[in-house]
Protein backbone atom coordinates (compact mmCIF):
# COMPACT_ATOMS: atom_id res chain seq x y z
CA UNK A 1 0.00 0.00 0.00
CA UNK A 2 2.68 2.53 0.92
CA UNK A 3 4.60 1.52 -2.17
CA UNK A 4 1.13 2.73 -4.50
CA UNK A 5 0.77 5.57 -2.64
CA UNK A 6 4.51 7.19 -3.19
CA UNK A 7 3.56 5.95 -7.11
CA UNK A 8 0.86 8.28 -7.14
CA UNK A 9 2.35 10.58 -5.33
CA UNK A 10 4.79 10.06 -7.77
CA UNK A 11 2.47 10.85 -10.86
CA UNK A 12 0.88 13.73 -9.18
CA UNK A 13 4.09 15.65 -8.71
CA UNK A 14 5.11 14.83 -12.21
CA UNK A 15 1.40 15.97 -13.99
CA UNK A 16 1.39 19.38 -11.75
CA UNK A 17 5.32 19.99 -12.99
CA UNK A 18 4.30 18.95 -16.64
CA UNK A 19 1.26 21.17 -16.57
CA UNK A 20 3.52 24.36 -14.88
CA UNK A 21 5.89 23.76 -17.92
CA UNK A 22 2.86 23.78 -20.53
CA UNK A 23 1.07 26.54 -18.50
CA UNK A 24 4.63 29.11 -18.86
CA UNK A 25 5.98 27.68 -22.62
CA UNK A 26 3.54 26.66 -25.13
CA UNK A 27 0.36 27.92 -23.55
CA UNK A 28 1.63 31.54 -22.58
CA UNK A 29 -0.08 34.40 -24.05
CA UNK A 30 0.84 36.68 -26.29
CA UNK A 31 1.53 40.03 -25.12
CA UNK A 32 -1.31 42.83 -25.12
CA UNK A 33 -0.40 45.18 -27.81
CA UNK A 34 0.11 49.07 -26.98
CA UNK A 35 -3.48 50.81 -27.53
CA UNK A 36 -3.83 52.30 -31.60
CA UNK A 37 -6.51 55.34 -31.01
CA UNK A 38 -7.39 58.02 -28.56
CA UNK A 39 -8.17 58.33 -25.26
CA UNK A 40 -11.05 60.48 -23.46
CA UNK A 41 -12.22 61.33 -20.05
CA UNK A 42 -15.52 60.53 -19.57
CA UNK A 43 -17.49 59.26 -16.25
CA UNK A 44 -14.59 59.34 -14.22
CA UNK A 45 -12.67 56.59 -16.89
CA UNK A 46 -10.07 56.67 -19.85
CA UNK A 47 -12.25 55.63 -22.81
CA UNK A 48 -10.15 54.43 -25.62
CA UNK A 49 -11.55 55.41 -29.07
CA UNK A 50 -11.13 54.83 -32.68
CA UNK A 51 -12.23 57.71 -34.88
CA UNK A 52 -12.55 57.41 -38.93
CA UNK A 53 -13.01 60.97 -40.09
CA UNK A 54 -15.86 61.27 -42.90
CA UNK A 55 -18.74 63.12 -44.06
CA UNK A 56 -22.59 62.41 -42.77
CA UNK A 57 -24.30 61.81 -39.37
CA UNK A 58 -21.59 60.28 -36.99
CA UNK A 59 -21.91 56.34 -36.88
CA UNK A 60 -20.52 54.65 -33.01
CA UNK A 61 -20.30 51.58 -32.55
CA UNK A 62 -20.58 49.67 -29.38
CA UNK A 63 -19.18 46.20 -28.83
CA UNK A 64 -20.24 43.01 -27.16
CA UNK A 65 -19.50 40.78 -24.03
CA UNK A 66 -16.36 40.16 -24.35
CA UNK A 67 -15.09 42.36 -26.75
CA UNK A 68 -12.79 45.64 -27.69
CA UNK A 69 -13.33 48.34 -30.55
CA UNK A 70 -12.19 45.86 -33.28
CA UNK A 71 -14.57 43.47 -33.37
CA UNK A 72 -15.66 45.98 -35.86
CA UNK A 73 -12.93 46.48 -37.95
CA UNK A 74 -14.31 44.46 -41.01
CA UNK A 75 -16.75 46.96 -41.28
CA UNK A 76 -14.51 49.89 -41.29
CA UNK A 77 -13.90 49.52 -44.97
CA UNK A 78 -17.48 48.97 -45.39
CA UNK A 79 -17.77 52.83 -44.55
CA UNK A 80 -14.83 54.89 -45.50
CA UNK A 81 -16.48 57.87 -46.85
CA UNK A 82 -18.62 58.34 -43.39
CA UNK A 83 -17.45 59.87 -39.95
CA UNK A 84 -17.15 56.59 -37.84
CA UNK A 85 -16.09 56.28 -33.83
CA UNK A 86 -15.70 52.63 -32.12
CA UNK A 87 -14.92 52.61 -28.97
CA UNK A 88 -13.75 50.25 -25.53
CA UNK A 89 -16.39 50.04 -22.98
CA UNK A 90 -15.65 50.73 -19.35
CA UNK A 91 -12.77 47.76 -18.41
CA UNK A 92 -12.86 46.46 -21.74
CA UNK A 93 -10.28 47.03 -24.61
CA UNK A 94 -7.72 49.30 -24.01
CA UNK A 95 -9.64 51.30 -22.03
CA UNK A 96 -8.05 52.29 -18.30
CA UNK A 97 -10.02 52.53 -15.04
CA UNK A 98 -12.24 49.45 -14.46
CA UNK A 99 -15.62 48.36 -15.06
CA UNK A 100 -18.83 50.46 -14.56
CA UNK A 101 -22.56 49.11 -13.87
CA UNK A 102 -25.09 49.07 -17.34
CA UNK A 103 -26.14 52.27 -16.34
CA UNK A 104 -23.57 54.28 -15.88
CA UNK A 105 -22.33 52.38 -19.28
CA UNK A 106 -25.07 54.55 -20.69
CA UNK A 107 -24.08 58.01 -19.52
CA UNK A 108 -20.88 56.91 -21.32
CA UNK A 109 -21.85 56.46 -24.00
CA UNK A 110 -24.51 60.05 -23.91
CA UNK A 111 -20.92 62.05 -22.43
CA UNK A 112 -19.12 60.77 -25.27
CA UNK A 113 -21.66 61.64 -28.14
CA UNK A 114 -21.67 64.94 -25.96
CA UNK A 115 -17.92 65.78 -25.59
CA UNK A 116 -17.53 65.30 -29.27
CA UNK A 117 -20.25 66.94 -30.60
CA UNK A 118 -21.53 64.01 -32.57
CA UNK A 119 -25.42 63.63 -31.36
CA UNK A 120 -27.16 62.68 -32.67
CA UNK A 121 -25.60 59.67 -33.82
CA UNK A 122 -26.61 56.43 -35.75
CA UNK A 123 -25.63 53.67 -32.94
CA UNK A 124 -24.71 50.53 -34.23
CA UNK A 125 -24.40 47.62 -31.23
CA UNK A 126 -23.55 44.43 -31.70
CA UNK A 127 -24.60 41.96 -28.82
CA UNK A 128 -24.24 43.30 -25.45
CA UNK A 129 -23.67 46.43 -27.23
CA UNK A 130 -27.07 46.07 -28.79
CA UNK A 131 -28.15 45.94 -25.25
CA UNK A 132 -26.45 48.74 -24.27
CA UNK A 133 -28.01 51.08 -27.41
CA UNK A 134 -31.05 50.03 -26.14
CA UNK A 135 -30.21 52.16 -23.38
CA UNK A 136 -29.17 54.64 -24.48
CA UNK A 137 -31.95 55.32 -27.05
CA UNK A 138 -34.16 55.33 -23.67
CA UNK A 139 -32.66 57.26 -21.75
CA UNK A 140 -30.82 59.73 -24.29
CA UNK A 141 -33.22 59.25 -27.19
CA UNK A 142 -32.37 63.04 -28.85
CA UNK A 143 -28.49 61.25 -29.01
CA UNK A 144 -30.00 58.41 -31.16
CA UNK A 145 -30.74 59.09 -35.17
CA UNK A 146 -31.08 55.53 -35.15
CA UNK A 147 -30.03 51.97 -34.55
CA UNK A 148 -28.94 49.20 -35.58
CA UNK A 149 -29.16 47.05 -33.95
CA UNK A 150 -26.56 43.65 -34.72
CA UNK A 151 -27.48 40.41 -33.15
CA UNK A 152 -28.54 42.64 -29.73
CA UNK A 153 -28.96 40.52 -26.49
CA UNK A 154 -32.33 41.23 -26.09
CA UNK A 155 -36.29 40.04 -26.68
CA UNK A 156 -36.27 37.68 -23.58
CA UNK A 157 -32.23 36.47 -23.31
CA UNK A 158 -30.90 35.75 -20.05
CA UNK A 159 -27.63 34.64 -18.64
CA UNK A 160 -26.93 30.86 -19.39
CA UNK A 161 -25.45 29.11 -15.99
CA UNK A 162 -21.70 28.37 -17.58
CA UNK A 163 -20.95 31.60 -18.27
CA UNK A 164 -22.16 33.14 -14.75
CA UNK A 165 -19.34 29.81 -13.51
CA UNK A 166 -16.73 31.25 -15.98
CA UNK A 167 -17.46 34.88 -14.67
CA UNK A 168 -16.82 33.86 -10.76
CA UNK A 169 -13.44 31.68 -12.07
CA UNK A 170 -12.42 34.98 -14.14
CA UNK A 171 -13.55 36.65 -10.54
CA UNK A 172 -10.97 34.01 -8.46
CA UNK A 173 -8.12 34.70 -10.89
CA UNK A 174 -7.83 38.05 -9.67
CA UNK A 175 -7.53 37.42 -6.35
CA UNK A 176 -4.54 38.06 -5.05
CA UNK A 177 -2.96 34.92 -3.17
CA UNK A 178 -4.99 32.29 -5.24
CA UNK A 179 -4.79 34.18 -8.40
CA UNK A 180 -1.31 34.59 -8.79
CA UNK A 181 -1.10 30.46 -8.23
CA UNK A 182 -3.62 29.57 -10.94
CA UNK A 183 -1.58 32.40 -13.51
CA UNK A 184 1.83 29.76 -12.46
CA UNK A 185 0.49 26.33 -12.77
CA UNK A 186 -2.94 26.19 -14.75
CA UNK A 187 -4.40 29.28 -16.27
CA UNK A 188 -3.13 30.25 -19.32
CA UNK A 189 -3.92 26.72 -20.59
CA UNK A 190 -7.59 27.74 -19.10
CA UNK A 191 -7.84 31.05 -20.74
CA UNK A 192 -6.82 29.00 -23.89
CA UNK A 193 -8.98 26.25 -23.66
CA UNK A 194 -12.09 28.49 -22.25
CA UNK A 195 -11.22 31.49 -25.28
CA UNK A 196 -11.10 28.85 -27.97
CA UNK A 197 -14.02 27.17 -26.68
CA UNK A 198 -16.08 30.68 -27.02
CA UNK A 199 -14.93 31.90 -30.33
CA UNK A 200 -16.09 28.62 -31.54
CA UNK A 201 -19.02 29.00 -30.44
CA UNK A 202 -19.84 32.60 -31.72
CA UNK A 203 -18.01 31.60 -34.91
CA UNK A 204 -19.64 28.72 -35.93
CA UNK A 205 -20.40 27.14 -38.19
CA UNK A 206 -17.64 29.30 -39.71
CA UNK A 207 -13.96 28.93 -38.63
CA UNK A 208 -13.03 31.35 -35.91
CA UNK A 209 -11.02 34.91 -37.67
CA UNK A 210 -7.08 34.28 -37.00
CA UNK A 211 -6.99 38.06 -36.11
CA UNK A 212 -9.69 37.70 -33.65
CA UNK A 213 -8.71 34.64 -31.66
CA UNK A 214 -5.20 36.36 -31.50
CA UNK A 215 -6.68 39.19 -29.92
CA UNK A 216 -9.03 37.28 -28.00
CA UNK A 217 -5.85 35.87 -26.24
CA UNK A 218 -3.79 39.56 -25.96
CA UNK A 219 -6.52 41.53 -25.29
CA UNK A 220 -9.97 39.89 -23.64
CA UNK A 221 -7.78 37.19 -21.49
CA UNK A 222 -6.12 40.34 -19.31
CA UNK A 223 -6.90 39.98 -15.71
CA UNK A 224 -8.78 44.03 -16.59
CA UNK A 225 -10.76 42.63 -19.22
CA UNK A 226 -11.61 39.47 -17.26
CA UNK A 227 -12.52 41.46 -14.31
CA UNK A 228 -15.08 43.77 -16.51
CA UNK A 229 -16.80 40.96 -18.20
CA UNK A 230 -17.38 39.15 -14.85
CA UNK A 231 -18.80 41.80 -13.64
CA UNK A 232 -21.24 42.54 -17.16
CA UNK A 233 -21.93 38.97 -17.06
CA UNK A 234 -23.13 38.76 -13.49
CA UNK A 235 -25.04 41.87 -13.94
CA UNK A 236 -26.81 40.54 -16.98
CA UNK A 237 -30.04 38.84 -15.65
CA UNK A 238 -31.11 42.88 -13.67
CA UNK A 239 -29.80 44.13 -17.08
CA UNK A 240 -31.66 42.07 -19.54
CA UNK A 241 -35.29 42.52 -17.52
CA UNK A 242 -34.52 46.15 -17.54
CA UNK A 243 -34.72 46.28 -21.26
CA UNK A 244 -36.89 43.99 -21.51
CA UNK A 245 -39.35 46.35 -19.32
CA UNK A 246 -38.63 49.27 -21.35
CA UNK A 247 -37.70 48.23 -25.10
CA UNK A 248 -41.83 49.13 -25.21
CA UNK A 249 -41.03 52.62 -24.35
CA UNK A 250 -38.43 53.29 -27.23
CA UNK A 251 -38.99 55.54 -30.10
CA UNK A 252 -35.92 56.12 -32.31
CA UNK A 253 -35.59 54.72 -35.92
CA UNK A 254 -34.36 50.78 -35.67
CA UNK A 255 -32.80 48.32 -37.53
CA UNK A 256 -32.47 44.64 -36.34
CA UNK A 257 -29.74 42.21 -37.94
CA UNK A 258 -29.69 38.59 -36.96
CA UNK A 259 -28.54 35.49 -37.93
CA UNK A 260 -30.48 32.22 -38.71
CA UNK A 261 -27.18 30.33 -37.22
CA UNK A 262 -26.51 32.44 -34.16
CA UNK A 263 -25.76 30.19 -31.06
CA UNK A 264 -25.50 32.83 -28.77
CA UNK A 265 -27.99 35.71 -29.43
CA UNK A 266 -30.54 32.82 -30.92
CA UNK A 267 -33.05 34.19 -33.69
CA UNK A 268 -36.17 34.07 -31.05
CA UNK A 269 -35.05 36.41 -29.19
CA UNK A 270 -33.82 38.64 -32.18
CA UNK A 271 -37.60 38.18 -33.35
CA UNK A 272 -39.32 38.83 -30.31
CA UNK A 273 -37.14 42.18 -29.65
CA UNK A 274 -38.18 43.27 -33.74
CA UNK A 275 -41.88 42.08 -32.63
CA UNK A 276 -41.80 44.76 -28.94
CA UNK A 277 -39.34 47.25 -30.67
CA UNK A 278 -41.86 50.21 -31.66
CA UNK A 279 -41.15 50.51 -35.45
CA UNK A 280 -38.22 48.27 -35.05
CA UNK A 281 -37.36 46.10 -38.76
CA UNK A 282 -36.01 43.05 -38.80
CA UNK A 283 -33.28 41.74 -41.50
CA UNK A 284 -32.31 38.40 -41.20
CA UNK A 285 -28.86 36.24 -42.83
CA UNK A 286 -27.34 33.17 -42.09
CA UNK A 287 -24.77 32.21 -40.30
CA UNK A 288 -23.30 33.12 -36.99
CA UNK A 289 -23.30 35.49 -34.01
CA UNK A 290 -20.60 37.29 -35.56
CA UNK A 291 -22.14 39.48 -38.30
CA UNK A 292 -19.73 42.07 -38.04
CA UNK A 293 -17.10 39.54 -39.70
CA UNK A 294 -19.26 37.51 -41.83
CA UNK A 295 -22.13 40.05 -42.89
CA UNK A 296 -20.00 43.25 -43.07
CA UNK A 297 -21.47 45.21 -45.97
CA UNK A 298 -25.16 44.39 -44.12
CA UNK A 299 -24.39 46.23 -41.34
CA UNK A 300 -22.94 48.95 -43.70
CA UNK A 301 -26.18 48.78 -45.61
CA UNK A 302 -28.41 49.06 -43.09
CA UNK A 303 -26.22 52.02 -41.97
CA UNK A 304 -26.55 53.92 -45.05
CA UNK A 305 -30.25 53.46 -45.87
Amino acid sequence: MRTFLRVIVSLLAVLVLVMVVVNNTAARLPAMPQADGQYISLHGKEIHYFEQPGKGTAVVMIHGLPGTYKDFEPVFPELADRHVIAFDRPGFGWSKGGWLPYQDQIDVVHELLTSLKIAPAIIVGHSFGGTLALGVARKYPRDVAKMVLVAPGAGGIRPKAIDNVNARYAQVTNLPVLGAVLNVTVNNVIKRVAATAGAANAFAPEKIDPTFQQRLLAVTMTSGNLAAFASDQLELGDTARWVDENVPEIDVPSVIVGAEGDRLVGIDHVRELARTLPGARLVTVDGSHMIPYTHPDVIAAQVKS
